[in-house]
């Protein structure tokens, strides 16, 4: 009987974040019982969706059925779940009333505090304020107030929340990377701190504030996280995963690309080693680490 808990680390990525369904799909075919979810930013809502119990399979239908005027309607209402449009409607009906600590598998939901310019992880309150929270883009949504915080978008600083999924208790960890963290030239570094230092005084409530601290996290260093046990990168060239009309594509290539892993996936779950045909997606396996 498996004793090692499961967790995904879902990263940021805008409309390439479908991937992240088609990956849950496959470990659902595959009977792969998934124990935690930690999301950021398009991470966090379909990972939170999912945890409150919606299928990856009506996941997966809601995407390849989504009239692209309802997205742009969901971007033109800045990402408020609690707009009257008809994807954020859809996404509040699963949401609304839920809480993270009462779901039925554990939760995070990582955001960006933009007064203490640092990541938080939101790990109990009220699903839809933790996700709007993951979610706001800044300069498309004004920054979230929670828990006595003014945050924004959590994608600024992994590729994948494996820290959070860690904190969680999974022992064998799948980050879904679909892009990596934004960060200045060392010699534009300078000049951009001050002039997010400069912009500081602007309100936190106001979408502009977003501004200086964008500024701010990419005049940073890039401190690197924990390392996933298993890898999936599965945005190529090849789909412009940034397109509203490729979302069905990005899906695709998520569930391809953890198809690819099982066998990884399942020798980890199993403590057991991974077969050399499938390392490439265990990176962390080959530093030693314990999986016990």
């Amino acid at each position: 009987m498996r004793t090692l808990k499961l967790g995904l680390a879902l990263g940021a990525g805008g409309t390439k974040g479908a991937a992240h369904v088609g990956v849950m799909r496959v470990l659902d075919e595959e009977g792969i019982k998934i124990d935690a979810i930690a999301g950021t930013s398009i991470g966090a809502l379909y990972g939170g969706t999912y945890a409150v119990g919606r299928s990856s399979q009506e996941l997966d239908e809601g995407i390849r059925d989504c009239p692209k005027a309802d997205l742009a309607n969901f971007f033109r209402h800045r990402l408020k779940l609690r707009h009257n449009n008809r994807l954020a409607r859809r996404f509040y009906e699963a949401l609304a009333g839920q809480h993270i600590e009462n779901l039925p598998m554990k939760y995070a939901a990582t955001a960006s505090d933009i007064g203490a310019r640092r990541s938080v992880t939101i790990t109990e309150g009220p699903m839809i304020d933790a996700i709007e929270a993951s979610i706001a883009i800044p300069l498309i949504a004004r920054p979230v107030s929670h828990q006595g915080r003014y945050l924004l978008d959590g994608g600024f600083w992994d590729s994948a929340p494996v820290d959070a999924a860690a904190e969680l208790g999974a022992d064998v960890i799948i980050a879904v990377e679909l892009g990596h963290p934004y960060t200045l030239p060392t010699s534009l570094r300078g000049p951009a701190s001050w002039l997010a230092e400069k912009l500081s005084r602007l309100p936190l409530d106001r979408t502009i504030a977003g501004v200086p601290f964008s500024i701010s996290v990419a005049a940073q260093e890039v401190v690197p996280g924990r390392i996933a046990q298993v890898i999936l990168r599965p945005i190529t060239k090849q789909i412009n995963g940034n397109s509203p009309f490729h979302m069905t594509d990005c899906m695709d290539a998520g569930a391809a690309a953890v198809r690819d892993a099982l066998p990884a996936i399942r020798a980890l779950l199993a403590g057991e080693p991974v077969p050399e045909v499938a390392a490439e997606y265990a990176p962390s396996a080959r530093l030693g680490l314990s999986y016990q």
